[in-house]
């Protein structure tokens, strides 16, 4: 995409409610890998791991607007892949630790704590991401103090979805952003049977373990966002109309965020969505609204 602006530009007004920083996009002997392009290089002395200040002050100032910042783990490239429960529960504890409500020697955002994690997985055997949600969810439970911990997923549209399709099925998930573009379901295909968002309805209603889960409408940002799905405000708001009176529906997810912004598509969806708040929000715990993913 474009070359983006510090996270908390984001932040500022508001237009989003969701911000989820990608990627964590490799597991090296069970250590999580970040790579945040440009917006962080310094790494902790002797390791891999990034170390990025500027991104933790961001990540509060954004939390002190009422947004909610996630941590993305996946993408189209990479290799995080989770074959076994026993290896998920320990990457879970990693996760936990580095970047939630636990506590490491390395964490790459220091003291920021995340509101919680965004699961992109586009390739490999992730079976074993069902029991890191699991203990996950058992972590966020045992904390209290009121402070609330999200997990998302963004699986492509073609239904089921091959490299999310154990975990859509077994765990519980707070909002799921389906990936509209780069496939034959994509939003290019609105108003015909390509398009499917009432199948991932039907799923949030028949399979998905929350019955209350949020569906997102996922849509590039804008040009050279995506390879396919690319649309201009006016079809996006067009599709949003015909869609919104969906039992799950939740709003919209634009990857990415630099892109986003510089097309006005971000703001032009966030002012439809905002005049059908109403309808968006029956749950005001569990609705979003609009979602950035914010990457290079």
């Amino acid at each position: 995409g474009g070359r983006e602006a510090n996270l908390a530009e984001y932040c500022r007004n508001s237009t989003v409610d969701v911000l989820a920083i990608a990627f964590i996009y490799s597991i090296d002997k069970g250590q999580p890998l970040l790579n945040l392009a440009y917006h962080c290089e310094a790494r902790f002395p002797g390791t891999n791991l990034l170390h990025c200040p500027k991104v933790a002050q961001d990540i509060k100032y954004c939390q002190s607007q009422g947004k909610i910042v996630q941590i993305s783990i996946g993408g189209a490239s990479g290799s995080y892949a989770i074959p076994d429960a026993a290896s998920g529960l320990a990457f879970a504890d990693k996760i936990w630790d580095m970047f939630l409500g636990g506590s490491a020697q390395n964490r790459p955002f220091n003291d920021a704590i995340l509101d919680g994690v965004d699961l992109d997985l586009e390739a490999g055997q992730n079976d074993g991401y069902v029991a890191f949600i699991q203990n996950l969810r058992g972590k966020f439970a045992s904390v209290g103090g009121g402070r609330k911990y999200y997990i998302s997923g963004a699986p492509q549209c073609p239904y089921p979805d091959h490299a999310m399709k154990a975990a859509l099925a077994s765990s519980w998930f707070d909002m799921v952003w389906i990936q509209f573009y780069n496939n034959y379901c994509g939003v290019q295909s609105f108003g015909t049977s390509n398009f499917n968002f009432d199948t991932w309805n039907n799923w949030a209603s028949t399979v998905s373990l929350n019955k209350d889960v949020r569906i997102l409408l996922g849509v590039p940002g804008g040009p050279r966002a995506a390879g396919s799905g690319v649309i201009d405000a006016n079809r996006l708001n067009t599709i949003l109309a015909a869609i919104q009176s969906y039992s799950h529906f939740g709003g919209v997810m634009m990857w990415d965020a630099g892109v986003a912004h510089a097309s006005g598509l971000a703001v032009s969806a966030s002012a439809f969505l905002k005049g059908r708040r109403a309808i968006v929000s029956p749950d005001s715990s569990t609705s979003t609204g609009m979602v950035l993913l914010e990457d290079e």
